[in-house]
C-alpha cells in the first residue's frame, strides 16, 4: 500500500508542477495581451486626437501618421489574434490539469485513509492478542 501511497504522491506532485507551469505561462501571456490591448487603444486614442491637429506645416504629413498608425494597430489586432486562441488553449489545459491533479489528490488521500485504518486495525488486534494472552492460564 506505501509503494501505491508514494507514486501517487509523485505523481500529484509531478502534475501540480506541471499545472503551476501552465498558469505561469498563461499569466504572461494575459499580460502580454492586455499591453496589446492597451497599446493598441493608445494608439487610438493618439489617431483621434492627434490626426485632428492640422496646421500648415503638419498637413503634408498627416497622411503618412495616419497609415502608420492604423499599420501600427494592424500589426497589434495580428498578434491578438495569434494569442488570444493560445490563450485558450492554455487555460483549456490548465482546467483538464487541475482536474487531473484533484483526481490524484483524492485517490491520494483515499489510499493514506485506508493505510491509517488497517494500521489501525493491525494494531488493535495486536493489542486484543496480547491482553487475551495476559489473561490466559499458562
Amino acid at each position: 500500500m506505501t509503494d501505491r501511497i508514494r507514486t501517487l504522491a509523485v505523481l500529484e506532485k509531478l502534475r501540480r508542477n506541471d499545472m503551476e507551469s501552465e498558469v505561469r505561462e498563461l499569466a504572461a501571456l494575459r499580460a502580454h495581451i492586455q499591453r496589446l490591448r492597451d497599446n493598441r487603444s493608445n494608439l487610438l486614442n493618439r489617431l483621434r486626437t492627434e490626426a485632428r491637429i492640422i496646421t500648415l506645416e503638419a498637413a503634408p504629413y498627416v497622411g503618412s501618421y495616419i497609415r502608420s498608425v492604423r499599420g501600427e494597430i494592424a500589426q497589434i489586432d495580428l498578434a491578438l489574434s495569434k494569442a488570444l486562441p493560445r490563450a485558450d488553449v492554455l487555460e483549456a489545459a490548465m482546467a483538464e490539469c487541475f482536474c487531473e491533479v484533484k483526481t490524484l489528490s483524492l485517490a491520494l488521500e483515499r489510499a493514506t485513509t485506508q493505510a491509517r485504518q488497517d494500521s489501525d486495525r493491525l494494531a488493535s488486534a495486536e493489542a486484543d492478542e496480547l491482553a487475551l494472552l495476559r489473561w490466559r492460564p499458562v
